[in-house]
């Protein structure tokens, strides 16, 4: 049995919409250092002068305020008592490009792996932190058990084997993000079938 699972379109749809929040919200903090922000702090400046001169009398402020919001073309509801921080606008959208960045690098290094399996053995996906998650050679002879939890809604199933410690071990086969791996569970599953066929027999 020759198999080689590749990384599926639904997986790359899924990181390319992460990758478009990720840059679009990078965009929203510059948009707001680089315009929205500062067109707010004028008007805040001009607001501080005007409570500077008037600040005995809050209501001739609030009136004085109106007069220059409506020769301005500005909101006089919107009264900016406090001006916005744009330094730190920029600080966030600097660190979702990094992060954009970062990210882009994960993923296409991630798209490069196939996960392959042959007559006698098959790769498995140790468990772990995703982004530092590696592939482990597996004997199907060593099976000797399966979780499907996981399987029907994510994709997921986790293949329980021996080492040649005689320890307890434990692989992901994920056919959500390498579309194929089907096969490399069912071959598991059949070997587990033939173990138990042949303890039965004893």
């Amino acid at each position: 049995m020759k198999v080689a699972a590749k990384i599926s379109r639904e997986w790359r749809d899924r990181m390319a919409i992460i990758l478009i929040l990720l840059i679009g919200a990078a965009g929203w903090f510059f948009y707001d250092g680089f315009i929205s922000y500062p067109k707010y702090n004028v008007k805040a400046s001009e607001y501080a002068k005007l409570a500077e001169v008037y600040k005995a009398d809050d209501a001739l402020l609030q009136e004085k305020w109106k007069q220059l919001a409506l020769e301005k073309g500005w909101d006089s509801e919107d009264v900016p008592k406090h001006r916005k921080n744009e330094k730190q606008q920029f600080q966030w959208g600097t660190g979702l490009l990094i992060a954009f960045a970062l990210f882009v690098f994960w993923m296409f290094h991630e798209m490069r792996k196939t996960i392959t399996a042959d007559d006698e053995k098959f790769l498995g996906i140790a468990t772990g932190l995703s982004p530092f998650s590696h592939s482990i050679s597996v004997k199907y002879e060593s099976v000797v058990g399966i979780d499907k939890r996981k399987w029907d809604k994510k994709g997921i199933a986790k293949i329980f084997y021996k080492t040649e410690k005689g320890t307890r071990n434990s692989v992901l086969i994920d056919d959500y993000k390498y579309a194929g791996s089907e096969k490399i569970l069912e071959r598991c599953e059949q070997i587990l079938a033939q173990k138990k066929s042949a303890k039965s027999e004893k």
